[in-house]
């Protein structure tokens, strides 16, 4: 009972201090949250039609995505909660609204490795992403299904993709990264067909905490991927009034179905789990 206590207790003081740093337009934000050791915050930031999540824990900072190419708001952000620097920027694929900011952090923050599926693209947004890498310190790399890494006390296990085929979706890099006894799984835009090479493989893909594929649309979140990762609760990263309609309201029902709660950046704004390793809390900007 007393660890739960200090759990939300800890919880309501980020959320003070990040929705202090929101009102403030992030300007002159730069108040570090005071975390307690032994505990990590997994930032699912809202970015509106686009994905970018912060996982920050004692010895470790990663970001999963970079919001979209046609808004700034990722940077100011990671400033806002007092981040310096990143051990490792993941670019799920190379559609702009995930890797869309990617060149602005790699300009901001001092970054140890990027990993990038290895899928190319002809836009602007994935030149300017590849120049920012070379002009950078960061060491490169394309992780591959089965590789497993420690980052200081996170552990990320990739389990997509095994080999590209040209599907820029369908090659998204996916990781289930895992923090004492909890597990938190990304899947990028990866759609139904990588979801069941995912399960074919054997891979362990059971999360507590589950980002929807795809903006949560129905491409993706097969019912048979949803029993494999048996999650707690599902977040979803899309923007409010979208016009691809995410999430999906079949998916939707599914995730109702099955019993379990769903949040939303377009419902709810900033997503923020915290956990200790061993329970974890769910709270949220509210919009």
């Amino acid at each position: 009972m007393k660890q739960r206590l200090k759990l939300y207790t800890y919880l309501l003081a980020i959320v003070l201090i990040v929705l202090a740093a929101m009102f403030s337009g992030y300007e002159g934000a730069d108040q570090a949250i005071d975390r307690p050791e032994g505990y990590m915050i997994a930032h699912f930031i809202d970015v509106d039609q686009g994905d970018a999540t912060l996982l920050e824990g004692p010895d470790f900072t990663v970001l999963i995505d970079a919001g979209r190419h046609d808004r700034d708001d990722v940077v100011p952000y990671l400033k806002s909660v007092g981040v310096e620097r990143l051990d490792l920027v993941i670019g799920t694929h190379p559609h702009a609204d995930h890797i869309g900011q990617m060149d602005r952090v790699l300009e901001a923050f001092p970054v140890e490795e990027v990993w990038m599926s290895g899928d190319t693209h002809s836009t602007r947004t994935f030149e300017r992403v590849l120049d920012a890498i070379l002009e950078s310190d960061a060491r490169y790399y394309e992780p591959r299904a089965g590789e497993v890494f420690e980052i200081g006390s996170l552990r990320i296990e990739v389990v997509h993709p095994e080999t590209l085929t040209g599907d820029l979706d369908e090659g998204s890099i996916s990781i289930r990264a895992v923090y004492g006894e909890v597990a938190l799984l990304f899947t990028g835009d990866a759609g139904q067909a990588s979801e069941q090479e995912m399960i074919a493989r054997g891979h362990q893909l059971q999360a507590d905490i589950f980002q929807l594929g795809h903006h949560g649309s129905s491409t993706s979140n097969g019912e048979e991927f949803l029993q494999a990762v048996k999650p707690k609760v599902a977040i979803y990263s899309a923007g409010q009034d979208n016009s691809y309609g995410h999430p999906h309201r079949e998916v939707v029902q599914l995730i109702s179905s099955l019993n379990i709660p769903l949040y939303g950046t377009a419902e709810h704004g900033t997503i923020w789990v915290i956990t200790d390793g061993a329970e974890f809390s769910v709270d949220y900007e509210r919009k």
